[in-house]
Order: C-alpha cells, then structure tokens, then sequence
C-alpha cells in the first residue's frame, strides 16, 4: 500500500483487508513521509496487528513505493492496494480458490467503483482481454477501456520474469505505471477473469487518477501504445464491449460448474 497523506480513508481501507475471510496474507505500507497523521494510524494498526508492517521513508514517486513493497514482500502472489481504495471481504479468498483452481498467474475481477462513504455504486463486468491487445497497448481509455489495477493480481513466477529494465521502466512513471507493467505482464501469462467484484476504485473528487488525468494520459502515450481515429476507436470498441459481454457470461458459467461441483462433493 502506497501512501502519501491519506489520513482521510486509510484506516477504512485497513479494515477492508483485515476482515477478509482468509487469514493467509501480508500488507506492507509504504509512507513517503505523510504529515497529517497517516503514519500514526498506520503503526497502530500494525501494532496490532503482526501481518501489517509499515516502512517510512523518501520515494521516487508511487511506483517506486510499490517496487520498494514487492522486494519487501514474501508471498507468492502481489498486488498493490491504493489507500484511499477498497477490497470485497471475500475478495482473497476468492483469489486463492480461483487461482488454485484454474492455475492462474495473473487474474482481474470486475471492475467495481465505491462512493465517498464506501458503498459499492456499480461493477462494470468485462471478460475478454487477449494477451496479444494487452502486449501492443489497446486497453487505455481512447480505445478498449483501462484495466482495474484494484481488482487485479499476479503471481511472484511472473512478476520475476520482468527483466532490471523493465521494472526500473515502471519504477520510473509517476501516473500510468500500471499501464506499463501490465503489458510487460503481458509478455509472460495470460490475464484471466475471475467473474466477481473483488475490489475497487473508491471516487471522492481529489483521486490522483482523477487530478491528473491529462498527465496519465500523456505519459500512457510515451510508451507508444495503440492509437487510432475517435471514430475508428468507437467502432473497434463496440463489438468488443460486445464479445466481452459473452465471455464475461461464458467466464461465469464456468464458475458456476466450479461451485456445484464443490457443493456436490461436500
């Protein structure tokens, strides 16, 4: 978790993780130096609680925070949790299960969107993300829409074939790194989906997204992905919204044989 000044929702968002129904996991926060009392909120919490450590120090930026948490972190499967954000309850354990289940290396839910108070407002299903379109930058806003970083997660195996490169590339973005990580983890696995609300974006008006969405968006062009014509754009992501929609429906029917078959054995 990296955090910088995030006083206002962080101790919602360690809730969040604490009442998971799934005891097997580790949170490392990392603080670029916080001064409205982030930092005593967070050692509270990992007072009390021994799988949450907190780490205090300068940054490059919030993508060098969350290389910084990957080296620090033991376990096999990654992923970074914005302050201000939110996970489902059930949303480790359902991760644990789907990846066992299906050997998964790399795995997004639905995208879901939580207002100010924390309440879930909409998920917004999506079941089709081909590993070539994810390699050759297609999924940004201009063209087949971004993929949640909050409902996303990936195995050490594949985040260790990056090479030095690639994640100092990523260490080096301030706004659009997790465009760019996911098209290096593009080249490695597959992106399965796991058809269910795991976590989300929680919209309040001050997201860093949100403030610095023309800069996300320069800096997703600096890694030269897709670019096409608006209306060429629109007509490309109208089928694919389409296909997406039957292989999200395909996606849930094969969980749905996954848990009747669970049930039948019990």
């Amino acid at each position: 978790m990296p955090v910088l000044n995030g006083a206002r929702y962080i101790e919602h968002a360690l809730a969040g993780i604490e009442v998971q129904n799934y005891d097997d996991w580790e949170l490392i926060i990392m603080d670029g130096g916080s001064t409205d009392g982030t930092l005593d909120i967070a050692a509270a919490r990992a007072a009390a609680n021994s799988r949450i450590s907190v780490f205090s120090e300068p940054d490059g930026g919030m993508y060098d925070a969350i290389l910084k948490g990957f080296e620090k972190a033991s376990g096999q499967w990654l992923a970074w949790h914005n302050s201000d954000d939110l996970y489902a309850p059930w949303c480790l354990a359902t991760v644990a299960e789907f990846a066992a289940a299906t050997d998964s290396r790399w795995l997004t839910g639905y995208a879901g969107c939580w207002d100010e108070s924390g309440r879930l407002r909409y998920a917004r299903p999506g079941g089709l993300y081909p590993r070539q379109l994810i390699r050759a930058g297609w999924f940004h806003a201009g063209l087949l829409g971004c993929l949640q970083q909050e409902s996303t997660f990936f195995s050490r195996e594949v985040f260790d074939k990056l090479t030095v490169d690639d994640v100092e590339r990523v260490r080096s973005m301030r706004y659009a790194g997790d465009f760019l990580l996911w098209r290096l983890l593009a080249k490695h696995a597959p992106l399965e989906i796991l058809p269910s609300v795991l976590g989300g974006f929680r919209r309040h008006g001050a997201n860093l997204s949100v403030v610095n969405d023309e800069a996300y968006t320069r800096e997703v062009k600096t890694t030269m992905p897709v670019a096409l014509p608006k209306f060429i754009a629109g007509m490309i992501a109208a089928p694919y919204r389409m296909l997406s929609s039957w292989s999200m429906m395909r996606a849930a029917a094969l969980a749905d044989d996954r848990l009747a078959k669970s049930a039948q054995r019990r």
